[in-house]
């Protein structure tokens, strides 16, 4: 595949990268900490300059066409990348990944589609049960015109501050995915390791509209599976390729002996390796992405194992080779790697929220492997 970016996808990583250099600088994050430990439970949302970025047009460009750019799943994947960069505090996979483009894709909620492209609105999704992964116990009975909803979600990204949530149930045995007002649920607000708001939910015989119905089916809701991890490895690939670079600055300037450390063999090497492993965190990425576009590109989509074998890869680096890229830039800064007035620990600890979100190496080797044995 070709990984040279279109100008439309040029112009949105442009225009991205703009924004979140005038919002996201380390002082401005260290405020917004310090004004989340003082106000509430701790998490960090950066309204401003999620507003800039919708304000700006970056979620109408992933939108279809001819309403939006349709640069889709893989706009996604570089907007993803570019908040990665810059630790932005911002609902990119919760309010993109998990809101905009599943409503685009599933239709029938344009009004609230136009909000969350706006910026006015939050939609997110609520993917995790407790038990087992990937597990649905959750469930969704006909009450006449309506539906109940009853059960539990944990770990839903911007799930205290989302205005409405996709929630997945099953329903007669099917997966289906409803779409629930945040007031209908009982909320509890979660500090995680990454600062970004997150909460589980309570559902206990929520009646909803026959409105509420997004989507039947198992495979609409292994697709927003898909889009969300996809968005996630995304993020991690920036948060790699900056630790990198902030590396690769670090120890060019840092002198021990009279000279650079990065002249050392054995930190060059360490180095060198953290570069290998975010680019093919990177590469892993984009072509998973690719494959999740394909629809919108008009070709043939390939089967949907294979596409889902791709995101498990790119997740599998995700956690896997961003673990010991990011461990690999805390050593190579030494003792100013853990200040935390040093941006540097943002990067760790985003990396490390981001590898428990995926789940295990192992969990993704597994899927990989099944897919091999078909």
């Amino acid at each position: 595949m070709d990984f040279e970016l279109t100008e439309e996808q040029e112009a949105l990583v442009e225009l991205v990268d703009r924004i979140l250099a005038d919002h996201c600088g380390n002082e401005r994050l260290a405020e917004l900490e310090k004004e989340a430990r003082g106000s509430g439970i701790g998490s960090v949302h950066d309204g401003q300059a999620w507003r800039a970025l919708a304000g700006a047009g970056a979620i109408d460009a992933l939108l279809p066409e001819p309403d939006g750019g349709g640069l889709g799943v893989l706009g996604l994947a570089l907007l993803a990348e570019s908040a990665g960069k810059r630790t932005a505090y911002l609902p990119v996979v919760a309010a993109i990944a998990l809101g905009a483009l599943p409503l685009s894709r599933f239709g029938g909620h344009d009004d609230l589609l136009a909000e969350v492209a706006a910026g006015t609105r939050l939609v997110t999704s609520a993917l995790e049960e407790p038990g087992e992964p990937a597990s649905l116990t959750t469930t969704a009975t006909r009450s006449g015109d309506a539906y109940v909803l009853d059960g539990a979600k944990t770990m839903v990204p911007y799930g205290d501050l989302a205005d409405s949530i996709l929630i997945p149930a099953a329903l007669d045995g099917e997966p289906s995915l409803f779409l629930v007002p945040r007031s209908a649920l009982a909320v509890t607000s979660l500090l995680t390791t990454g600062l970004q708001p997150y909460a589980d939910l309570e559902l206990e015989a929520v009646s909803v509209p026959g409105s509420a119905l997004v989507v039947r089916g198992a495979e609409a809701l292994d697709w927003l599976r898909d889009v969300g991890g996809l968005a996630l490895a995304a993020e991690a690939a920036g948060v790699c390729a900056e630790a990198v670079g902030m590396t690769a600055r670090y120890t060019s300037t840092r002198k021990q002996f009279g000279e650079p450390i990065a002249s050392f063999q054995a930190v060059a090497q360490r180095a060198a390796d953290a570069h290998i492993s975010a680019q093919v965190l990177r590469l892993t990425m984009l072509r998973a992405a690719w494959l999740l576009d394909e629809e919108t590109r008009g070709g043939d989509p390939a089967p949907r194992s294979e596409v889902s074998a791709e995101v498990a890869v790119a997740k599998f680096h995700a956690g896997d080779a961003g673990s010991r890229v990011l461990h690999a830039a805390q050593h190579l800064h030494g003792g100013i790697g853990v200040d935390t007035d040093y941006p540097l620990h943002r990067y760790f600890v985003r990396g490390k929220q981001i590898e428990q979100t995926l789940g295990t190496a192992t969990r993704q080797l597994l899927r990989i492997g099944a897919h091999l044995a078909e």
